[in-house]
């Protein structure tokens, strides 16, 4: 794992003292993980990695860019130009409403205020983008375009949602389940050099958390610059984590090995679906679109044995994820 990960004990762990109550309510549900997403015969991972000739289609989100400037994006995002006034990061206090419009959102006047800030934050993590591309394989336009969607690159708390992936409890236990490197780092950054086969537990589930996690009310643009850079890396861990839980799914449902049945765009599209909705949706649509083809399954295929409206929500998450944003010229 690249780079400095000399941990400040103290402030993550109060951290995780102040997420204490909310992780207890749900921590029940932990070990309630279901057993299809459990290994049976462990599978290689390699697929996920795996990345070949990519079909021209797939380029728009599966493209490599050499550069940073490559992902530079203009975008004027409301959440996140409203967040920035709503915290007194930017003034807006000579615009109708203060510059705010409904629903933590900023009305034209804030989107014009907070515009040069918004640009800045949006393209703040783009080197350390490409960056954990280099260490952990994820691709780099599909996370970018992910903290989009989630967050709109605003770090703070929503609801039980923490950091620019918008990470759950659940979603934490997950990736910690999934990537012994990041269970590792948070297990080290909770119980220091008392780490040793411990078991995935409260404290390093909330540790890590806080660890994703780079508010600072102090801090430019109320961002610990220097946290999020990081929690980066980390983000790009947990979707490859999910991204081998979703290939350990696909051998699971259908008793094949996952390269026989998804090519490298598709265990990537069902990464993203199983960090949405969950393992259950995945599971069940995969085995049943197994079971009528002769080929690989594509997306378009899969999309038809997704059954109900909870699970159809992870199709239009990827839809809007793997859209083609950004116009490369390969």
């Amino acid at each position: 794992m690249r780079g400095n990960h000399k941990l400040l004990y103290l402030p993550v762990i109060l951290a995780v003292f102040a997420l204490i109550g909310i992780l207890l309510i749900v921590d029940s549900r932990v070990s309630a993980q279901p057993s299809f997403a459990e290994s049976i015969q462990p599978v290689s991972s390699s697929l996920c990695l795996s990345r070949g000739e990519i079909p021209l289609e797939e380029l728009h989100w599966l493209y490599v860019p050499a550069s940073p400037g490559e992902l530079r994006t203009e975008v004027n995002y409301g959440y996140l130009a409203g967040q920035l006034i709503k915290n007194g990061y930017v003034d807006a206090s000579f615009c109708p409403g203060g510059g705010m419009g409904i629903s933590g959102y900023a009305n034209a006047c804030g989107l014009a205020a907070a515009k040069p800030a918004v640009v800045e934050i949006q393209n703040m993590y783009d080197a350390a983008i490409l960056e954990a591309f280099r260490s952990t394989g994820t691709p780099p336009v599909m996370l970018k375009q992910l903290m989009r969607y989630e967050s709109q690159f605003w770090p703070g708390v929503y609801g039980a949602h923490y950091g620019m992936g918008h990470l759950t409890y659940l979603g934490a236990y997950t990736a910690l389940q999934w990537s012994p490197i990041l269970q590792q780092v948070a297990c080290t950054a909770a119980y220091g050099d008392n780490c040793q086969q411990r078991p995935i537990d409260d404290m390093m589930v909330g540790t890590f958390i806080a660890m994703m996690n780079p508010s600072c009310p102090t801090c430019q643009y109320g961002i610990d610059e220097a946290k999020a850079v990081q929690s980066i890396e980390y983000l790009s861990y947990t979707l490859l984590a999910y991204c081998r839980q979703a290939t350990q799914i696909v051998a699971n449902a259908t008793g094949e090995s996952p390269d026989v049945v998804v090519d490298y765009p598709m265990i990537w599209r069902l990464a993203l679906f199983n960090y949405n909705v969950g393992p259950q949706c995945m599971y069940n649509a995969i085995g049943n679109a197994w079971e009528i083809t002769d080929k690989q399954v594509d997306w378009k295929t899969f999309s038809t044995f997704v059954p109900d409206d909870y699970c159809q929500r992870g199709l239009d998450y990827v839809n809007n994820i793997t859209e083609p944003f950004y116009e490369f010229f390969p």
